[in-house]
């Protein structure tokens, strides 16, 4: 089978930024990635909304030798949580962040975050350790600077202070602590906001499923937005919408960061649900990124036992790349963890655009563990409708 029409709801991470900026990277990336798979991108104008939740539509019309595909992309504006958290003064999300971390801890969370895959243990201390080493300024600021006591403590208030907001603009403290309250929020289902616009997000899918004439439907979810994926797609099936050729596409998922949490029922039953239904569900991992959950499987990393889980496809960023383009972003991770989002320089078995944009569906990805080395003309009775 090759795919002319697909449908791709697209849900993005946790960043502070707006759909707009996500379509525009989509467009942009997938533009850039098109020649690495021998295709054209071309895309209609995007049309923005906002009704309860901010959306981003766009079409993608690909072709490549002997095939056309157009695939609806409706962007999903996640970003519109953030600002929930981030509207808040920085004492404030310091000390909701302080609290989240404080709760994965008190209930085992963390734990089983280092029996899952021990790398996301040391992303979980980051934010820790940034705010450590911001102390710890402070204090030998206010012990080693000349003058007396007050003088010393001003100081060192200013530096831990300094400390701190530096921490925040180059390497994201701030933001780390709203994403730990939020995970916190989503798993105990204690923000009414949040739950809220995630009901909005499932009645909006369950209309576009309904109203979908293509020959594929895919939730592609990357980082935090898996979680409010495996939520709707889950609504969508309790709703009784079972289209035959849906797919879940994950990327550097963060969807075990909620679900391993012991008040995380509605999560877990969610992936329960969905391995065990009609789903092709495809999971992409890296080595290199430590903000996934490398090395793991959703489906026994939660105890499911009926079902199938997903498959697992690993990617490593440095075989996509060019050295130097590997190099300038090998050292900031959170760079590394958007790589699953933006494209790639050299054909391998993943490309984000590639899935999304290109003839092959998701269950021949996932039967294969990959992308194909090189995209078959469809048969006469699949070649696109005019």
């Amino acid at each position: 089978m090759t795919v002319t029409r697909r449908l791709a709801l697209v849900f993005p991470g946790f960043e502070p930024i707006p759909v707009a900026a996500h379509c525009a990277r989509f467009i942009r990336e997938a533009k850039k990635n098109a020649p690495v798979f021998d295709m054209e991108v071309v895309t209609s104008e995007p049309v923005f909304a906002r009704e309860g939740i901010s959306t981003a539509g766009f079409t993608a019309h690909a072709s490549g030798e002997g095939w056309r595909t157009d695939t609806e992309i409706v962007l999903f504006g996640l970003g519109d949580l953030n600002d929930a958290y981030a509207e808040r003064s920085s004492a404030a999300r310091t000390l909701a962040g302080l609290a989240a971390l404080a709760d994965f801890v008190v209930t085992g969370t963390f734990f089983r975050f280092v029996r899952t895959s021990w790398r996301y243990g040391l992303f979980f201390l980051y934010p820790v350790v940034l705010l450590l080493v911001a102390l710890l300024i402070g204090v030998l600021v206010a012990r080693f600077l000349p003058g007396d006591w007050e003088f010393r403590s001003v100081f060192g208030l200013i530096a831990f202070t300094l400390a701190l907001w530096l921490a925040s603009a180059k390497m994201h403290f701030l933001l780390m602590m709203d994403d730990w309250a939020c995970a916190r929020d989503m798993a105990r289902g204690g923000s009414p906001d949040i739950n809220e616009r995630i009901g909005l997000i499932e009645a909006d899918i369950r209309r576009r499923i309904d109203t979908a004439d293509v020959d594929e439907i895919v939730l592609a979810a990357h980082s935090f937005g898996a979680i409010t994926a495996a939520l709707a797609l889950e609504s969508a099936l309790r709703h009784g919408q079972k289209p035959a050729a849906t797919g879940l596409l994950t990327m550097g998922s963060s969807l075990l960061k909620v679900a391993l949490h012991p008040a995380a029922a509605k999560v877990r039953d969610a992936v329960a649900a969905i391995v065990a239904g009609p789903v092709t569900w495809v999971d992409v991992q890296s080595l290199t990124d430590p903000i996934n959950f490398y090395g793991s499987d959703p489906k026994k990393a939660l105890g499911i036992s009926a079902g199938k889980g997903p498959r697992i496809i690993r990617v490593r960023f440095r075989n996509q790349l060019s050295e130097s383009t590997y190099r300038s972003i090998k050292h900031n991770f959170f760079r590394v963890h958007r790589q699953f989002v933006y494209a790639s320089e050299k054909r391998t078995g993943y490309s984000f655009h590639a899935i999304l944009c290109g003839p092959q569906p998701l269950s021949e990805i996932a039967a294969n563990g990959g992308l194909a080395d090189r995209w078959r003309a469809p048969k006469t009775s699949e070649r696109p409708r005019p």
